[in-house]
């Protein structure tokens, strides 16, 4: 209770402390996501199985990786 009380005393008005949203980089995301799902799904042969995923089909999401690493930026 004293704690929230603390809080709401000490905030400043909410239009003050609006934040800005960064722009977001789709590609980039994607490739980190797919990156990082190619590691556990690669360390992970029981996983592998039970998604029916092959070491090919890993490569192939590699590719894809890649290429979306070098697709440029839009601003």
């Amino acid at each position: 209770m004293e704690s929230t009380y603390l809080a709401s005393k000490l905030s400043p008005s909410s239009d003050a402390n609006r934040s800005v949203r960064r722009k977001t980089n789709g590609a980039a995301t994607a490739a980190l996501l797919i990156q990082m799902a190619t590691e556990f799904l690669t360390a992970s042969p029981t996983m592998r199985q039970r998604a029916n995923i092959t070491l090919m089909d890993l490569a192939a999401a590699d590719k894809v990786r890649k290429s979306l690493l070098k697709t440029p930026v839009k601003s």
